[in-house]
């Protein structure tokens, strides 16, 4: 090691030694489903009392089997939403709406921000049943600290704070209000923190809720919705999904139809498959069989055989039966391929036509 290099590593060392730190335990929020479910606490400690809870990421209409929907109010975001609500509730329902910080994307350890104004639509439908919303407008908070909550002649301490006040109507304005509506209940909690993982075991939430839950004359499940409402997509894979499976299917069809493989594509030009001389033979002897069927190639083989048959003298001029033994005996092929051969006449098929060749090859080379 040379001493530029011990110097540097002494310096190094000096640094690090040198330096202080400080170590700072910082909660960031939950893991795993906690993360993504807000009211997975309360989901929980209500199957605990053998209630049937149902977790929902997106609305859905109430069905009459249900005894309690927990739903942000940012999920009723439209009239349909809240006219059906509204009917389930005075069918037998307990509808509770959560105003504020009821969102499942929120950060239980951030800040929270303002979450109004609300939908439209809500603060009509709780005018209609006997509930005034009031929204604050002034950045601070309109109930600071733990208030007491009067619910079903009991009293619970609940920490919480909003920016909105709920009240029935004519009496003081807070954070909670209750009313029965036809042969149901519609209660509204400006703030939704009590109800929320990171709280529900504080004060006396646990037993608010339960006291919620209680007060339907249902036996039905609760249900706890954490969306934000019904998405596009959402939709589309609710109510869209038959007419989606029959298009996929139909592009399946079409792609099976019109492609003729799934493979690497073919090169825009092919190398030719015709590279030795056999290709070559096999090409002229085709190409013979579909001008007339090989006449223009059989008549010159057989010229040759009578031409050198006379010369050897074994005929003058005609086709005997002396002929046909001199070149079977000379060629050893029988003498009716003998026959067949010299025969003028056309062959039936390719196979035929490349027998008669080859027999016509073999007289031939006999006669040499």
């Amino acid at each position: 090691m040379t001493r530029a290099w011990r110097v540097t590593l002494a310096v190094l060392l000096i640094a690090v030694c040198g330096c202080s730190y400080e170590y700072v335990e910082r909660e960031i929020g939950y893991k795993g489903r906690a993360r993504v479910n807000p009211w997975l606490a309360a989901e929980r400690f209500a199957r605990n009392y053998n209630y049937e809870v149902e977790s929902l990421a997106a609305w859905r209409a109430p069905e009459g089997a249900d005894a309690v929907w927990v739903v942000p109010a940012s999920v009723l975001n439209n009239e349909s939403f809240i006219r059906r609500a509204e009917e389930w509730a005075k069918d037998g329902g307990h509808l509770i709406v959560l105003l504020e910080h009821a969102s499942a994307e929120t950060n239980d350890w951030r800040t929270f921000e303002r979450e109004l104004p609300l939908p439209s639509a809500l603060p009509e439908m709780l005018h209609r049943i006997g509930i005034e919303v009031k929204e604050n407008a002034s950045d601070d908070p309109v109930e600071p600290g733990v208030v007491t909550i009067l619910f079903d002649d009991d009293e619970f301490e609940v920490a919480a704070k909003s920016y909105a006040t709920v009240a029935v109507r004519g009496a003081q304005p807070g954070v909670f209000a209750s009313v029965l509506a036809g042969a149901g209940r519609v209660s509204v909690l400006a703030d939704a923190r009590p109800l929320r993982n990171r709280w529900i075991g504080d004060h006396q939430h646990a037993d608010f809720l339960l006291a919620l839950i209680d007060a339907s004359e249902r036996d039905g499940p609760v249900v706890f919705v954490r969306g934000r409402g019904l998405s596009f997509w959402g939709m589309v894979r609710r109510h869209l999904w038959p007419v989606l499976c029959g298009l996929a299917a139909l592009l399946v069809f079409w792609l099976w139809k019109n492609l003729s493989r799934f493979g690497p594509l073919e090169a825009a030009a092919a190398p030719s498959a015709a590279r030795g001389y056999d290709h070559h033979l096999e090409a002229l002897g085709n190409f013979h069989w579909r001008l007339d069927r090989a006449a223009a190639l059989l008549a010159p083989l057989r010229e040759q055989i009578f031409e050198r048959g006379q010369r050897l003298g074994a005929r003058s001029g005609r086709l005997d039966e002396g002929f046909l033994q001199m070149l079977a005996v000379r060629s050893g092929l029988p003498k009716e391929r003998v026959a067949r051969a010299l025969a003028d006449t056309v062959p039936t098929d390719s196979l035929a036509a490349t027998r008669t060749v080859a027999d016509l090859q073999v007289l031939l080379k006999a006669l040499t």
